[in-house]
Order: structure tokens, then C-alpha cells, then sequence
């Protein structure tokens, strides 16, 4: 064999290794949306927090699944192990963040979704206003439930008079807010309400 040449097993091992790597991405991927179908967690009224719980739980699970295949096939290192856990808990936490909770915040959402319901008649801006009001934040507790999940975090605080103040913690999370404002031009008015 020529130097510098690459032995074909090797090359039919990496192409497993990627076949498995996938295999068990998509068993495990599919297992973390079932789990939301299950009562598991269910008193985690916060789903950002469910969904990573989840995304914890099968991430090890593919780790796992890994760690068998490798007591069975030599070419799978304790590497493979950590990667397979690392690129599922990071795959599965962008989509968990970018579609799941995108979806259950969304103002858009709500609208289009409620115009779809509806498309046997038209509106006018306020009377979508006047909806989004009503039924999102009255009816749907939309700011309750966001202000009892700032509770949960411990970004704010009840004090001993049933009022609510901002934490050191909810202090540093503005700042981090006010940091990705600032680097990437979003609407000043949602960080700096009283200047707007």
C-alpha cells in the first residue's frame, strides 16, 4: 500500500461510525419529543425548563447506547461516547429554543394562528389588538405565566408584603440582554422601557 494511502476497513469504519452516530440521533431525538407526550415532569409548568431536562435525559441516553456499541465494536472510542452526548444535547437545545419555545411565546404565532381559525373574515389591526389582548394575555394568562416563570428562576423575588423585586440575578440577566441588544441593533424599547 502506497504511503499515505487510507486502508478501505478504515474507511468503511468511519462511514459506520457516522451511520451509528446518525442511527442513534434520530432513536434518541425521537424518544425527547415522545417524553413531552408522557406525564413525566408535568409539574414543570415551564417548558424551556422541561425540554432541557429531556434533552439531558436522552442526551444520555445516546451516550449510553454509544458506550454498549463500543464494548461490541472496538473502533468506537470513549470519545465517540462524549461527542455523541455533546452534539445531541447541543442539536436538540437549538431546536428546543429555536421552534418548541419560539412557538409557545410568539406573538406572531398567536396571530396568524387566530387569523388561520378565522380566514372567513378580515380585520383591522386594532381589532387583532384588540383580540391579542383579550384572549392571548387575559384569557391565556400569557403575562402571569411569564412573571411566575421569572419567580421560578429567581430573577425576581416576593418580598414579605406581596410585592416583587429584581434580583441580583434578574440584574445580570438585563445586562445580558442589554449586551445582545447592543451587538446585534434589536429593539431598544423592550431593554430600556422607561428611555422609550
Amino acid at each position: 500500500m502506497a504511503k499515505g494511502s487510507v486502508d478501505s476497513s478504515t474507511v468503511g469504519s468511519v462511514f459506520a461510525l457516522i451511520g451509528l452516530y446518525t442511527f442513534i440521533y434520530i432513536v434518541c431525538t425521537a424518544l425527547f419529543i415522545f417524553l413531552f407526550h408522557t406525564g413525566l415532569f408535568a409539574e414543570m409548568d415551564i417548558l424551556m425548563y422541561r425540554g432541557a431536562l429531556f434533552v439531558l435525559i436522552t442526551g444520555a441516553i445516546a451516550a449510553v447506547i454509544m458506550g454498549i456499541v463500543r464494548k461490541l465494536w472496538g473502533f468506537v472510542t470513549k470519545r465517540d461516547i462524549i461527542l455523541m452526548f455533546t452534539i445531541f444535547c447541543c442539536l436538540n437545545m437549538m431546536f428546543l429554543t429555536l421552534v418548541p419555545v419560539t412557538v409557545e411565546r410568539s406573538v406572531s404565532v398567536f396571530m396568524l394562528s387566530y387569523m388561520e381559525e378565522n380566514s372567513d373574515q378580515t380585520f383591522t389591526e386594532e381589532s387583532v389588538s384588540e383580540v391579542f389582548v383579550e384572549k392571548y394575555v387575559d384569557d391565556y394568562g400569557a403575562f402571569e405565566k411569564r412573571f411566575h416563570e421569572q419567580v421560578e428562576t429567581g430573577t425576581i423575588v416576593q418580598n414579605p408584603d406581596g410585592s416583587y423585586s429584581i434580583t441580583e440575578s434578574g440584574k445580570f440577566v438585563v445586562k445580558m440582554f442589554r449586551v445582545v441588544t447592543d451587538w446585534f441593533g434589536t429593539d431598544q424599547e423592550l431593554v430600556y422601557p422607561n428611555e422609550n
